[in-house]
């Protein structure tokens, strides 16, 4: 390249480099990063504010309110003025910032733990779980937002500011963080506040770079320069392992969960599906962890077997497999069609013999005249003297009142072997005291009727589902209602009833139900219909 050439190349980059900093107001720039910077009676106000809501929507699993709280946070103004201050060398600045920035830190997790410590227990929600496993893509998209915050202001592009917000989510990682320490649940408080560093030091630095660039503060030469850009560097190095490292388990564990889908979808009917699936990889071990929860039409005692053995064969002998199998056809309407069935069975082999028409008009009248519901069928058979009674569907029938008069009529009855068969119903709910997981005196009755009732139709499994009042026990609320079913399912071993046990706390719009029908409203344990055996 010729002089004349270059000396045209360097004026034209010169001219270019110049004009980079034409229409910014310098003393506009340095007042507006101090003022969003300080520590005052304002900054103080609204992250109490953006806090309180910010956990709220992360309790309320509500990405809007979550939004709201992101655009009032006042923590990207000292974090703006910290990166400003480096730029400037300006050791004031840097102790303003960092004063501004350590009280929003330790405001928003006094906050957020004390709003979680004070409401009712509720488990970690989609929006909570989305700010603890921060990978290398949350530095980079602070990086990028950094350099945009650092441009709004300085070419005081007010209005990109609310993107900005949004984009860094600085406030609710530090609620998630209060969330994780109220629940001593540290692996939610590292990962959430690890987002929060990443995000603050990356935008920190970022700004440090825009503002450099503006010709903003002075920059280093020589050894001066090297040795700033490489804490930078270091800095970021040392963020980016934990986060590249999460990046790649979350890859992997991706494509595990998908290869595990597709071998337990090969392997189950066509008519029953994945409810819920969870697989983790344990460290240290190749096999893969699995909970499944499957839907299904009827229950497969040899499911689980057969599942352990393709997923040892696929990803190795260390596998595990939690299986639940819930029977989605366990309604009064199957229910009446299974007693339809039995009916339909017993009226074809018994036709001949059994006629209530020629049976001992004694006999009839009597048991006609014991049972407090009106029969639907009534088959007499002389020759065994069984009797069995079909009670038609009515409301307001109790099973309590069908089993005692199946009693009382079979003392009446010597000689005779009645059964009472109650209509398709459903089993009544198993209340508790608050705070207990031990049947009274009432309840214990209502499960012996409800075991009677499943004697009499047929029914050898049921599924038990536990609840428990919003924060009935503190901490342990969910272990009481798993207590709670525990109980009912060893009550109904003794009449030879099999169960599957499941708890449902807390349940989907659970504090509406309380409000409306009060807090004992599930307190309880609701009893549906298992499959019934070969």
């Amino acid at each position: 390249m010729s002089m004349a050439t270059r000396s045209l190349a360097e004026i034209i980059v010169g001219e270019w480099w110049n004009r980079r900093q034409q229409h910014v107001d310098q003393a506009e720039v340095d007042r507006s990063m101090v003022e969003n910077g300080l520590l005052t009676p304002a900054y103080i106000f609204l992250v109490f504010i953006s806090c309180a809501i910010a956990t709220l929507g992360l309790l309320l699993d509500s990405a809007a309110v979550v939004i709201g709280a992101m655009l009032i946070a006042p923590l990207m103004g000292p974090i703006n003025l910290l990166g400003y201050s480096i730029a400037k060398t300006n050791l004031a600045y840097g102790k303003q910032a960092a004063l501004a920035l350590g009280f929003g830190v330790v405001a928003a997790l006094v906050t957020s733990y004390t709003i979680v410590n004070f409401s009712p227990f509720i488990p970690p929600t989609a929006q909570i779980l989305a700010r603890t496993n921060p990978n290398f893509f949350d530095l980079l998209v602070a990086v990028f937002s950094g350099m945009v915050a650092g441009f709004a202001i300085i070419r005081q592009q007010g209005g990109t500011f609310a993107g900005v917000a949004i984009a860094t989510a600085l406030m609710p990682p530090l609620a998630t963080s209060g969330y994780g320490w109220a629940n001593a649940s540290w692996d939610i408080f590292s990962g959430a506040f690890l987002l929060f560093l990443t995000n603050m030091l990356a935008i920190a630095f970022s700004v440090t770079g825009v503002s450099l660039w503006y010709g903003l503060g002075k920059w280093p030469s020589g050894k001066a320069l090297a040795w700033r850009g490489g804490v930078a560097l270091f800095v970021l190095a040392l963020l980016s392992i934990p986060l590249v490292k999460t990046l790649n388990s979350s890859v992997s564990q991706a494509i595990l969960s998908k290869q595990v889908q597709d071998t337990v979808n090969s392997a189950l009917p066509a008519s029953d599906t994945i409810q819920q699936l969870k697989v983790l990889s344990p460290p240290g071990k190749q096999g893969a962890e699995v909970n499944l929860v499957v839907l299904t039409r009827s229950f497969d005692a040899g499911l689980e077997q057969k599942l352990n053995t393709l997923l040892d064969a696929r990803f190795g002998k260390d596998s595990r497999l939690t299986l639940d199998q819930i029977v989605a056809n366990t309604n009064a309407l199957d229910l009446d069609r299974r007693i339809s069935a039995q009916l339909g069975k017993l009226a074809q082999s018994q036709q001949q013999q059994m006629d209530s028409r020629k049976a001992p008009l004694a006999i009839r009248n009597t048991i006609i005249a014991g049972i407090p519901a009106r029969i639907g069928q009534l088959f007499i058979d002389e020759n065994t003297r069984e009797i069995s009674a079909y009670i038609a569907p009515a409301g307001g029938l109790s099973l309590a009142d069908l089993q005692n008069a199946e009693i009382t009529l079979s003392a009446r009855l010597s000689g005779w072997q009645l059964q009472i068969i109650p209509p398709p119903m459903p089993l009544p709910v198993q209340n508790f005291a608050e705070n207990s997981a031990e049947l009274n005196a009432e309840s214990s009755r209502t499960l012996v009727s409800s075991a009677w009732a499943l004697k009499r139709w047929g029914i050898a499994r049921v599924v038990l589902t536990g609840h428990a009042s919003l924060n009935e026990d503190g901490r342990g609320t969910r272990a009481l209602a798993q207590a709670r079913v525990a109980t009912i399912a060893t009550a109904l071993q003794r009449h030879d009833i099999d169960s599957q046990k499941q708890t449902a706390y807390p349940m989907a719009g659970q504090a509406v139900i309380e409000r409306e029908q009060g807090k004992a409203a599930l307190r309880s344990v609701y009893l549906t219909l298992g499959p019934t055996g070969p």
